[in-house]
């Protein structure tokens, strides 16, 4: 397991912007942490100013499906699968018009190709 941050809130100048702090899979985020806005800590880097445990405000969760091959060869048989993200409220319009496109996620300790990204109710 590894740490991240994400910000929420703020407006100008950052003001009012909380480091929410979370908890993953290490490689959860891999060539997709950008495009989300998350932030790994190093371990060796100081949390001070984030804040872990928190219920209230969180980040939007994105839903990122996926397409997992399957026996047979071809795509036919391919499945589809999802598992959810935290993701920066000002990256969130970015990344639901095509923001992940050409991209890979790592679930498991396997990529595989993003479908596409969604929004979770809260």
């Amino acid at each position: 397991m590894a740490r991240f941050w994400c910000k929420v809130g703020g407006a100008v100048g950052d003001i009012g912007e909380v480091r929410f702090g979370f908890t993953a899979p290490d490689d959860a985020y891999d060539g997709i942490a950008d495009q989300l806005g998350i932030t790994k800590l190093g371990e060796n880097d100081s949390a001070r100013g984030i804040s872990f445990g928190t219920n209230y405000p969180k980040p939007p969760r994105v839903r990122i499906t996926y397409r997992a091959a399957n026996v047979g060869g071809g795509t036919a048989n391919d499945v589809t699968r999802s598992v959810t993200r935290f993701c920066d409220p000002d990256k969130l319009g970015q990344v639901l018009n095509g923001g992940l496109e050409n991209n890979r996620i790592t679930v498991s300790g396997r990529q595989y190709p993003i479908v596409q990204a969604s929004t979770i109710g809260r």
